[in-house]
């Protein structure tokens, strides 16, 4: 490779991890409090920090378990940073982070461009460069704990890299097998990459080195971790698994089709790397590059799977500390397009079409993750909480006044045990490791400045990093016809493809037909069609009778924090936006025909001094009676059968009654709805756990149209006459 070209690759690699680098730096500036927050003050104050305090520290502290992971790499990193400076800070832990995850991406697209065309590497390298630059996975940037997650990414990318790139038994080998051990303690998932490693091996050349066999025994070491700490487990683990087949396939199928967000994104996110895996079949004179890409996109699936089955049981969309994980799917699947799309005999307009429409997904979903939903939510109180951290631990460093540390509310955003808290901040030596902007009496440190002032002036990171995309944008000018390192791709007949698409297509077709109304595909409309069904009221277009602030009867519609929005606005009740806020709200009058009702109900309708009831009226208004819901109480969703045998012919009203000024003290009630007995109360509440899952029964249909066009595709291909 001629020595400007490598040149070129230098530029865009430096140049897109500045980029990266110098974003994060004023996330990290923007939104990052001066104290380290949740499982920080256990994992490494209480548990690594304190110790080293008393001259305690045990080498075995830092591989301690934190449920099925063991962050050993986090704990040093965290150590070593409080060592060396002498401050626990969480800009400088932020700051050290985006450099890890600015070296990943600088090793990636050097790694791309070192093997592509410039167009092709142009276009992947930017892709990644937009991705990390955004802020979808604003809790691993703006909280110091998740140096983890980009050590996790570091381990992956050198150990597949290196395993394909070096002949078994090298000396780059063995350096790519210590990465593979390396990220098992960063993430409990990371055994899953020496595992891909081993099976694109195997799929690729099934009689290739017996050498190849250490990866998955590394897998195999990795896994029989997990299922050891989780036998050993002190107390009652965190058990997030999903309780129905429904669950883990509704968690899956969308992580699938990260980021972009919409049901059976995943068929067309995912076809690229499909499609590749399958030219990649048997191909012992596969590249390490091809084979690499594929270990990659393997692993993120693998990831997504790992995730769906530990975290299924209430998963609403994507978290965001997991969008660095699941963003490897992105990572390969662009770059078999980027092999697959110049391979294409006929049809290479069509190809970059596709390409063209898969990027625009890509983009377009990642900026809506950027911007609104979670990350959109933590941007706007950041500072908020923050500053209720700070005022909290000065209080108590102040005068021992711990009030504002057990609030609930300040917990929530800050850590649970108090106690930990608590019983560091009263030790001096402790004391003297925060930021001088917590604890006054601590004098500025060098670095806590230096970080500080770096994140102020991010521009001075992305002004040369520009520059040197500049220059590279000129290098790959000249170097345009050069000749690529990667032996051009060639396509080949693949028998496999109608064999996996056709029961594909029936498989996801058939069950699309184990949801109620199956037919129906508009999710806001499937939720419209749950909550008023033939018998609802209607509307309830509640009147406030009574209330402590002066609001219009209008702000109480979808005023329960439910999730999604589509649920919560088939709702109206009494928590729009002000924990303070108490009042009586009446519905409109409806007739009593039937002798039940059955009301879909949330919040707290029963504790003391909250009510949901039905107000039993004569037609003229005069009261009669009421019959109150009996509970119990939930913060989900729960189904009131309300006998009202004894009033046929009279008319009712729902009457919400809000008179507590708890944080979670709210009432909200959907329209009732008239049945003939109790029984459609249970029905609607196993019907519920279906339509909790719709996102499936979506993405079921969307795939199996998908598989039905590619094999009609492949059907006229294999017809069309060759030339």
């Amino acid at each position: 490779m001629a020595v400007r070209s490598k040149l070129l690759s230098w530029c865009w690699a430096l140049g897109g991890a500045g980029l990266v680098f110098a974003a994060r730096l004023r996330e990290i500036h923007t939104h990052t409090g001066d104290l380290p927050t949740n499982d920080q003050w256990k994992i490494e104050a209480a548990d690594i920090i304190a110790p080293w305090l008393d001259g305690a520290l045990r080498p075995a502290d830092f591989f301690a378990p934190h449920f099925e992971h063991v962050p050993a790499w986090t704990r040093f990193v965290a150590w070593l940073q409080v060592v060396l400076t002498g401050r626990w800070d969480p800009f400088l832990q932020t700051t050290v982070n985006a450099l890890f995850y600015a070296a990943f991406i600088a090793l990636v697209a050097h790694w791309i461009t070192r093997h592509l065309r410039p167009l092709a590497a142009g276009a992947a390298v930017a892709l990644l460069v937009f991705n990390g630059c955004l802020a979808h996975d604003w809790e691993n940037i703006t909280w110091g704990f998740q140096s983890q997650f980009p050590l996790a990414l570091l381990c992956v990318f050198l150990h597949a890299q290196g395993s394909f790139a070096h002949p078994p038994g090298g000396r780059g080998w063995w350096a790519a097998q210590a990465a593979g051990v390396a990220g098992l303690f960063t993430l409990a998932g990371l055994w899953a990459a020496p595992l891909a490693v081993g099976l694109v091996a195997l799929w690729t050349d099934p009689r290739g080195s017996r050498r190849r066999l250490l990866p998955p025994a590394i897998a195999g070491l990795g896994l029989a971790l997990i299922l050891c700490l989780r036998a050993r487990a002190p107390g009652p683990a965190l058990d997030l698994a999903p309780r129905t087949p429904w669950q883990f396939l509704f968690a899956l199928l969308d992580q699938l089709g990260w980021p972009a967000g919409w049901a059976g994104a995943f068929a067309l996110l995912q076809l690229p790397l499909l499609l590749f895996a399958l030219q990649l079949r048997g191909r012992k004179d596969a590249t390490a590059f091809d084979r690499t890409v594929l270990a990659l996109g393997l692993w993120a699936a693998g990831m997504a799977v790992a995730l769906a089955l530990t975290r299924g049981a209430d998963y609403y969309g994507y978290v965001s500390r997991y969008g660095e994980l699941l963003g490897v799917q992105v990572l390969a699947n662009s770059l078999a397009l980027a092999r697959l799309v110049p391979a294409l005999p006929r049809a290479r307009w069509a190809g970059a079409l596709f390409a063209a429409a898969w990027a625009a997904v890509v983009v377009a979903g990642a900026w809506n993750l950027s911007t609104g939903g979670h990350a959109r939510h933590f941007h706007e109180r950041s500072a908020t909480y923050a500053q209720l951290r700070r005022d909290a631990v000065q209080a108590y460093l102040r005068s021992g006044d711990r009030r504002l540390l057990d609030e609930p509310g300040t917990r929530a955003i800050f850590f649970q045990p108090v106690e930990v808290i608590t019983t560091l901040l009263d030790r001096p030596r402790f004391r003297a490791l925060l930021p001088a902007s917590v604890w006054p009496d601590n004098p500025p440190d060098r670095t806590g400045a230096a970080v500080r002032a770096l994140q102020t002036h991010a521009w001075l990171v992305a002004a040369p990093a520009g520059l040197l995309l500049l220059v590279g944008a000129g290098l790959w000018w000249r170097d345009a016809a050069a000749a690529p390192v990667l032996p051009p791709f060639a396509l080949h007949a693949e028998p496999l493809l109608p064999w996996l698409t056709a029961p594909a297509a029936l498989a996801a077709g058939a069950l699309v037909f184990c949801w109620p109304d199956p037919l129906t595909f508009d999710q806001e409309e499937r939720w419209r069609r749950f909550f008023n069904p033939p018998g609802a009221v209607g509307p309830l277009e509640l009147h406030i009778v009574s209330s402590s602030e002066p609001l219009p009867d209008e702000h109480l519609f979808g005023a329960v924090p439910l999730s999604p929005p589509a649920v919560r606005f088939q709702f109206s009740g009494t928590n729009p936006g002000t924990p303070a806020f108490t009042c009586t709200a009446w519905s409109k009058p409806f007739p009593i025909r039937t002798a039940w009702f059955i009301v879909p109900y949330t919040g707290s309708p029963v504790a003391h001094g909250n009510g949901l009831r039905l107000r039993i009226e004569e037609p003229d208004g005069g009261f009669i009676a009421e019959v109150g819901c009996p509970g119990p109480n939930t913060n989900e969703i729960a189904y009131w059968a309300a006998d009202v045998r004894r009033y046929a012919g009279r008319q009712a009203r729902l009457v919400l009654y809000d008179g507590r000024t708890d944080t979670d003290a709210w009432v909200g009630a959907a329209p009732p709805i008239a049945a003939p007995d109790p029984s459609l109360a249970p029905r609607m509440r196993a019907a519920f756990e279906w339509e909790t899952t719709a996102h499936a029964h979506h993405a079921l249909a969307r795939l199996s149209g998908a598989a039905f066009l590619v094999l009609a595709v492949w059907w006229i291909a294999g017809r069309s006459p060759r030339t």
